[in-house]
């Protein structure tokens, strides 16, 4: 019997004793050199950005690098100097041309960063955009903590690109805006309050490229998005009187590099990794960016070298078998990611304000 409790003592200290605090040892890596270089054909939207890496413990900001010399510099051709616009952020005055190639180059004090030389693409076209009537699937859990799942119809949003020797890697930003009113008196000419919001993955990149073609020179019918005919999904369960006024999608097409695809398709492996043992590690995702002062220095960062198009479509979406809008959009306005405006309320002062109108960039 002593034995036995001898045993059991043992047992018991043996599981308690493992309970220990750990507090790992992190790496307190700090003052690497990190460049973000995007270079397209829209002098809007280039922008280099120099910073320094932070210690992990670190709270301070970010440490903006200024005072560097930054060129885009051609193969064989001329160079381009950069401006610093603000604290750490370089732009160029010209863009580059369609085919040349162009390398970026960083002298900050006694050292020079260069990337690897990157073809301009062509500017990026759509040979068609059309919607297609799906029925997908929603997996989610019920309120007991029961998965269930359930089908549901609505348009999926495809496109046709061409694929070419010049250019056949692509990336897009999606950006799908639904417009809604609301007016207290049912049936009112004019509403009370005109409203929007918008919708964008950014779980990852939209990549597409050659393993995605479909038939010689062509990508068929790639989906872009998938939107529910029943809008109310998509409003707040409190604002379910709101009446619809149709979408606005965004799409921003952007011609990339072979280099570019595969440093993106890394990064969408790491926000996919789940913690298994054959995720990807970070210190796999490598740029483009060498120290040719001291080629064992750690430069991260990637030289993109882009070209960009965007095109818009309003889409009003009725349930079948109504007919549905698609028609493109031949303004870009800047449209707020979502907001509202309210009518005026009739005062004293003021008691017969006049009708509220839409926003200047408001689709019907």
């Amino acid at each position: 019997m002593g034995k036995r409790n001898f045993y059991l003592l043992f047992l018991l200290l043996l599981t308690t004793s493992c309970e220990k605090l750990y507090n790992p040892a992190i790496d307190t890596a700090s003052g690497q050199f990190v460049v973000d270089a995007k270079i397209t054909n829209d002098l809007s939207r280039n922008d280099v950005h120099l910073t320094k890496t932070r210690s992990f413990y670190d709270r301070l900001p970010v440490l903006e690098v200024s005072g560097a010399s930054v060129s885009l510099v051609e193969n064989g051709g001329k160079s381009i100097k950069a401006t610093e616009s603000s604290s750490g952020h370089y732009s160029f005055p010209t863009v580059p041309e369609s085919g040349k190639q162009y390398f970026l180059r960083i002298i900050i004090q006694n050292k020079t960063y260069e990337s690897r030389a990157v073809t301009m693409p062509p500017i990026p076209s759509v040979d068609k955009l059309y919607t297609t009537h799906v029925v997908y699937t929603i997996n989610e859990n019920s309120g007991e903590g029961t998965p269930r799942t359930y089908q549901r119809e609505g348009r999926e949003i495809d496109v046709d690109i061409p694929v070419s020797s010049a250019l056949s890697y692509y990336r897009f930003v999606v950006r799908s805006t639904i417009q809604w009113t609301w007016s207290q008196a049912p049936g009112s000419i004019f509403p009370d309050s005109y409203g929007w919001y918008s919708y964008q993955n950014n779980e990852k990149f939209h990549l597409v490229g050659p393993n995605d073609q479909t038939q010689p020179g062509k990508i068929i019918k790639h989906p872009m998005l998938l939107l529910d005919y029943s809008p109310l999904l998509y409003f707040h369960s409190s604002l379910r009187t709101l009446n619809s006024q149709g979408w606005i999608l965004m799409f921003e097409q952007y011609g990339i590099s072979k280099e570019s695809y595969e440093f993106h398709q890394q990064l969408n492996d790491q926000f996919a990794a789940t913690g298994s043992l054959f995720d990807p590690i970070q210190t796999q995702v490598y740029g483009n960016i060498l120290c040719k002062s001291n080629p064992s220095e750690i430069v991260y960062g990637f030289f993109d070298l882009y070209s960009v198009k965007e095109i818009r479509y309003f889409l009003k979406l009725p349930t079948p078998p109504l007919e549905l809008t698609l028609r493109p959009i031949n303004r870009y306005p800047v449209i707020p990611f979502d907001g509202e405006i309210k009518a005026e309320v009739p005062s004293s002062s003021n008691p017969n304000p006049d009708p509220l109108q839409p926003p200047d960039w408001w689709e019907e």
